[in-house]
């Protein structure tokens, strides 16, 4: 897309993209000019156009000294940041003026975060979040800088634990593994050699004590050393949180799971299921009873969320979260994606990185406790199975979301494509043009989820058809792009989402101080809990009731686990829904 094309863009629009910056830049360079340079930097790059202004609908003002100003951009990246990104700026004429743009490199993971200088790492770094940018937490950026290396928070030692607080017939089964599986490395080792030779054990001031992964894998009860280290399920009776069932009832089933790994995911699967319904579905040319999430789904999904979630200090304190919507499941788990693997690449061949690897190997020898399978594989077969069996169930496709504190996998129970939905889409469009993949795509964008080419490979296209799929539901006016100069993600066109029936937005908590706590949010970036006390006057477990709730109903967003002391809170801007 050429810069005239942007800029026509955004004129459509009427807001910025999230790969695109304009700033009207009469005075000269912006002072906010270095956080966004940073901000690109961290995401995926971005372009940044000095000379154009927002509130006269991105006219072309001009810079008053385009060299000037392009001497001065290169030299905020230069002196300003750390470490600079990579800058193209061009003086680039424009409608009758000059404007200065500049193309913001990404940098390397292993570079990240780049942050302004003055401000330090944990005040001056940033992300492009939407149309803004949004300071890194602390956890954010140690978990940035985490991932240019190999984590070892599972091979910790657990200095208050001993031998005893092992399972010894899971650990015993895991050495009888090791053995058959490499008689000459195992064969002759004595228990406690082995047990170590597996990272179950590690030596601590020269005695052998569990490693976290060990506890994870065979411990008896890990939670007696790390409460929170747990997975916790919660069912509602709406599509939403915060919207109370018949009765004022707000659950209607949790369970607060714990155990090792082995434990928690067959609980969990035991827990997710009950709460499920089989249904009717044609297969072939017959009907089939099925769940409508296969109990393999759920497994794989859960797994996943507890072999690769962020064991680090600061995360110890963030549970695994598995909750049952009316039409969906979600699976969450604190820590982003880590390594070479790639959102859009989920479920590909070959796309594997382990944030515990001593963890990841462990679970691949320990046992189930019900069939006695491998608890996990290392292959990164399990999203390929999950997307498969949905694609098979539904029609649509496990959708997969990530940032850098949380990973989500959102399972949907039923196929989003109905005779309601088709009605609608009939309206805009002659169906008979769509394929199958190209009809569940946009089902899947008008239940509020994002459009990319991965998500139309998942849905069985190959990469060149997905491609040519994407470009024909952009042409046709079915989806509209989130950024000007890539291919996605993509959501719903304003003219089908005018006409999709969205649920309520939850309402603030009728008891007065949920709006004190926004009004006192609202006028600043972010504040601890100990300033919203001073701000509202309000006593601390008052406080922190009332915090937790806006947090469920998603008024207020924390920016830190639960137990950290860098944990601080900050309004979510709700606009119009888009």
């Amino acid at each position: 897309m050429n810069l005239g094309e942007i800029i026509a863009g955004l004129r459509a629009a009427g807001i910025e993209f999230e790969d695109v910056e304009a700033k009207r830049a009469a005075g000269g360079v912006p002072e906010s000019l270095a956080s966004t340079l940073a901000a690109f930097a961290n995401a995926r790059g971005g372009l940044i156009i000095l000379g154009l202004d927002e509130r006269q609908g991105f006219a072309a003002t001009g810079v008053p000294d385009a060299a000037a100003t392009r001497n001065a951009v290169v030299s905020t990246a230069r002196e300003k940041l750390t470490p600079p990104p990579t800058l193209s700026v061009e003086v680039v004429p424009f409608e009758g003026v000059n404007l200065v743009v500049t193309e913001v490199e990404p940098l390397p993971p292993a570079q990240r975060p780049c942050y302004v200088t003055a401000r330090g790492l944990y005040g001056g770094a940033y992300v492009r979040v939407g149309d803004g940018d949004q300071r890194l937490t602390p956890y954010e950026i140690d978990r940035m800088r985490e991932n240019a290396g190999q984590p070892h928070w599972d091979d910790e030692p657990v200095v208050e634990a001993s031998v005893q607080d092992l399972n010894r017939d899971s650990f015993s089964r895991l050495i009888e593994n090791a053995r058959r599986r490499s008689p000459r490395v195992f064969g002759n080792v004595d228990e406690a050699d082995a047990l170590a030779m597996l990272g179950v054990l590690v030596r601590h001031e020269g005695i052998l004590v569990p490693s976290l992964a060990g506890l994870l894998s065979v411990g008896r009860y890990p939670q007696q050393f790390f409460p929170q280290l747990m997975l916790s399920v919660a069912v509602y009776p709406h599509v939403e949180r915060g919207r109370s069932g018949p009765g004022g009832i707000r659950f209607l089933d949790s369970a607060a799971l714990g155990g090792t790994v082995p434990d928690m995911v067959v609980d969990a699967v035991q827990v997710v299921q009950r709460n499920l319904h089989v249904v009717s579905r044609v297969i072939g040319a017959g009907r089939l009873d099925q769940w409508e999430i296969e109990p393999e789904v759920i497994r794989e999904a859960v797994v996943n969320a507890l072999m690769h979630r962020d064991y680090s200090p600061q995360a110890r304190g963030t549970q695994v979260q598995v909750d049952v919507f009316l039409n969906r499941v979600e699976v969450s788990s604190p820590g982003g994606l880590f390594g070479n693997v790639r959102l859009e690449g989920l479920g590909e061949s070959g796309t594997s990185s382990s944030r515990n690897p001593r963890l990841a190997a462990l679970l691949q020898e320990t046992g189930d406790p019900v069939n006695g399978r491998p608890v996990a594989e290392i292959r990164g077969s399990g999203v390929s199975l999950m997307i498969d069996r949905v694609r098979e169930g539904t029609g649509v496709v496990p959708i997969f979301t990530a940032n850098l504190d949380q990973f989500r996998v959102i399972l949907p129970r039923s196929s989003l494509v109905t005779p309601e939905f088709l009605g609608m889409l009939g309206q805009h469009v002659d169906i008979t043009r769509l394929s199958n993949a190209q009809v569940a795509a946009i089902a899947l964008a008008s239940s509020g989820y994002d459009i990319d080419q991965a998500v139309l490979r998942r849905l069985g296209l190959p990469s060149g058809a997905a491609r040519r799929a994407l470009a024909d539901l952009v042409a046709l006016g079915l989806l509209r792009s989130r950024k000007a100069r890539d291919e996605g993600p993509y959501r719903l066109s304003a003219d089908l989402d005018s006409g999709r029936q969205s649920p309520p937005r939850p309402r603030l908590p009728d008891n007065g101080l949920g709006a004190k706590i926004m009004a006192a949010l609202r006028e600043v970036e972010d504040a601890s809990r100990e300033e919203l006390q001073q701000a509202t006057g309000t006593a601390r477990t008052r406080l922190t009731s009332a915090l937790q709730e806006l947090v469920d109903l998603g008024f207020v967003e924390a920016t830190a686990p639960p137990h950290s002391p860098n944990r601080r809170y900050r309004a979510i801007r709700l606009g119009p829904r888009s």
